[in-house]
């Protein structure tokens, strides 16, 4: 499902000379852009959202303590099973 269409729209540009609808120091030139369709419009800012730092912190401290926790975890089974085995 494509989120918007390639579309020709007009642009005010720095140029030498004025045209009519632009301030000065500027003229009007045709770009082709791609526009994004309105109902795609809360996607595009939540995937362009400033970046929480914070949230990320927590994320990676769950992360970084599940696989220490773990880590410890299965020496202590280890350990457990090294003391068995050498009875």
């Amino acid at each position: 499902m494509p989120s918007g269409s390639v579309q020709t729209v007009l642009v005010c540009a720095p140029s030498a000379f004025a045209q009519a609808p632009c301030p000065a120091g500027q003229a009007v030139t045709v770009q082709q852009v791609y526009l994004l369709d309105p109902s795609q419009k809360a996607a595009f800012e939540a995937a362009t959202a400033d970046f929480d730092y914070g949230y990320a912190a927590g994320v990676w401290s769950l992360a970084f303590c599940t696989v220490v926790g773990l880590y410890l975890a299965t020496h202590g089974i280890g350990l457990v099973l090294g003391f068995i085995r050498r009875g």
